[in-house]
């Protein structure tokens, strides 16, 4: 990594400048900007529609920009300098049938100056009983790991993982979420676009959340979550009990009487002086997607 890495000189791995692009009569981005850091991870979140997809191939070099600037590592964005250093995860992979996993990898390998071992790649994303087997009958999350494992077999300095655990199990995502993090640790960069709030809040150290083609939302997840300011109180009440004052917002669930506030502090000094019987008590901040949801409803009511 850290030699890949170092062939790169020292500009940004992504460096996007008010990036525009119409397809048909639909502005599918507008006035994109968004930056990736070496060694970093950044999650581009947003609903279907939201043009993730049209970001992510202005990104990799399979579209063009109408307007704006995209570089990678300090080269424009499609360019052979360019992918030379990024590995990519798609959404869709259509591998032939009649190949191996082996020979799809050593066939990738031989492309870079210096790839991974493929002994390692299987190893990583648990390809060993696969390695030999012909393509043909695999099951989605089978086709999966495969598809990871060559979006690292270049070393490269970037990879775009776009939906990268859809069709995996949970053992195979928390491979990938465990190698990925590892893989920013050790010098890398990930753009990571998923629908899984927890994959990105575990693999991610920033977001940028765009709609309609344009940023919505970006920071740190910290920075993020001190912006909506709420925490998720739950708590015990003895059989046929009721929270009151400001707690009386309270619901029932799973158990536990629970409310999100964004003055927990206060909250709780008011449950315990009033409700002497209020037991097992927890406070913790909001995920990811609470948070987000949070942040959306009052910049709505405002």
């Amino acid at each position: 990594m850290d030699a890949r890495t170092s062939q790169c000189g020292s500009a940004p791995a992504i460096s996007a400048r008010a990036i525009g692009k119409r397809i048909g009569r639909i502005e599918a981005l507008s006035d994109l900007s968004l930056d990736l850091h070496r060694g970093e991870a950044l999650g581009l979140v947003g609903t279907n529609g939201a043009g993730k997809t049209t970001a992510l191939e202005i990104l990799q070099g399979l579209r063009r920009a109408d307007t704006g600037k995209a570089d990678i590592f300090g080269v424009p964005a499609g360019s052979i300098a360019a992918r030379r250093h990024i590995g990519v995860t798609p959404q869709n992979t259509d591998f032939p049938e009649q190949m191996s996993p082996r020979e799809v990898l050593t066939f990738a390998a031989a492309h870079f100056d210096r790839p991974q071992k493929v002994s390692d790649l299987v190893a990583t994303f648990g390809l060993g009983r696969l390695i030999d087997r012909r393509m043909g009958g695999f099951s989605g999350g089978e086709t999966r790991r495969l598809a990871l494992a060559l979006a690292f077999v270049g070393n490269p300095a970037l990879v775009f993982a776009d939906e990268p655990t859809a069709g995996l199990d949970t053992d195979g995502q928390e491979m990938f979420k465990a190698h990925a993090r590892a893989y920013v640790e050790a010098g890398g960069s990930l753009l990571l676009t998923s629908h899984h709030w927890d994959e990105i809040e575990q693999v991610c150290d920033r977001i940028v959340m765009i709609d309609r083609g344009r940023v919505v939302l970006e920071g740190t997840l910290d920075d993020i979550r001190r912006r909506a300011g709420h925490c998720r109180i739950s708590f015990d009440l003895p059989e046929g009990a009721t929270p009151s004052g400001r707690a009386a917002d309270a619901r029932y669930g799973d158990g536990r009487w629970q409310i999100v506030s964004a003055d927990s502090d206060g909250l709780v000094r008011e449950l315990i002086a009033t409700e002497p019987r209020v037991a097992n008590l927890h406070v913790i901040p909001l995920d990811l997607k609470d948070t987000i949801a949070r942040l959306n409803q009052e910049e709505t009511e405002r």
